[in-house]
């Protein structure tokens, strides 16, 4: 029985590595706005935010290449109600994303004008409360990914 293609080995294993990516930078967010940033870590956040939405990119790339040329057949996944959900999520993860990204772009043009920059504490508390979303969705992602894989979420043939 011959086994996957390298290539396809190698995009499974980009695909693992830009969602760890992402879920690392996702957490050093959330610890960098354990306190009120100053203006070097406003600055480090929007960098940050920058390389998690890339992560996310490559992984919805890598994702997709897989779900059409590597990995089922694209029948399997389209057909696939868990398959749907996992991209429902991804994209709730990705527009919550927003909020902490707007924030930041903010903070950035307050931090480079203002001489007394401070962030408001209620701008701190939402911007933790979305990274702490998309951490909490970000967990399910593995196991609605397990489960596809396994064939859950297909639909039953009535015979």
């Amino acid at each position: 029985m011959a086994g996957p293609s390298l290539v396809a080995v190698i995009f499974a294993w980009l695909h693992l590595l830009a969602v760890g990516l992402a879920a690392g930078l996702l957490l050093s967010e959330f610890w960098l706005c354990r306190r009120i940033p100053d203006r070097v870590q406003v600055r480090l956040l929007g960098t940050v935010d920058l390389g998690y939405y890339l992560a996310l990119i490559g992984s919805l790339a890598t994702g997709l290449a897989r779900v059409l040329y590597f990995g089922q057949d694209t029948a399997y996944y389209l057909a696939n109600r868990l398959f749907w959900l996992k991209i429902a999520l991804f994209l709730v993860i990705g527009l919550t994303a927003f909020v902490p990204t707007l924030q930041f772009i903010r903070w950035n043009r307050e931090a480079r004008t203002a001489p007394a920059f401070a962030p408001l504490t209620r701008e701190l508390e939402r911007v933790r409360t979305s990274l702490a979303l998309q951490m909490a969705l970000m967990l399910l992602l593995p196991l609605l990914s397990i489960l596809v894989a396994r064939g859950y979420g297909l639909p039953m043939l009535h015979l």
